[in-house]
């Protein structure tokens, strides 16, 4: 049976649960990554809301990005959701950037491609983390190994 490319889990929460820690793993059949980044469900939500009008045809491609591509920042993460082909195959394009030193420094670009119903499962998904009624998910399983 086919695992899921993303998993995303809650691991700090600030006092309020406005702002928190999450750490996020993908995986491919060639390639992992595993980053935690600074977020809130004001991000989390925009991230949704991108998603959803991308699998309902209003956007060509959505690009998410959290922190920032410079030095003396936390992490930076960009996730660009486009059609892959013709045929309803989504492509989702990664780069994960933990932003620390030498070794533990890690850049990753990878690939994954799966299909619009597995985007709808996501979404579903994240509408309840951000709604807190779970605190990790699971989501996007790939439609064939590249």
């Amino acid at each position: 049976m086919s695992q899921p490319s993303v998993k995303i889990q809650k691991i700090w929460l600030d006092d309020d649960d406005s702002f928190f820690e999450l750490n996020l793993d993908f995986c491919t059949g060639h390639c992992s990554v595993n980053i935690n980044i600074y977020t809130d469900n004001d991000e989390l939500t925009k991230l949704r809301k991108g998603i959803m009008d991308f699998a309902s045809f209003k956007q060509r491609e959505f690009l998410w990005i959290s922190g920032e591509d410079v030095e003396n920042v936390s992490h930076f993460l960009s996730i660009r959701f486009f059609l892959h082909g013709n045929r309803g195959y989504v492509g989702v394009e990664v780069t994960a950037d933990n932003k620390l030193a030498s070794p533990y420094s890690v850049r990753a670009t990878f690939y994954l491609v799966t299909v619009l119903s597995q985007i709808d499962d996501l979404i579903r998904k994240l509408g309840n983390f951000i709604n807190g009624e779970i605190c990790e998910l699971e989501s996007l399983i790939q439609s064939f190994d590249q």
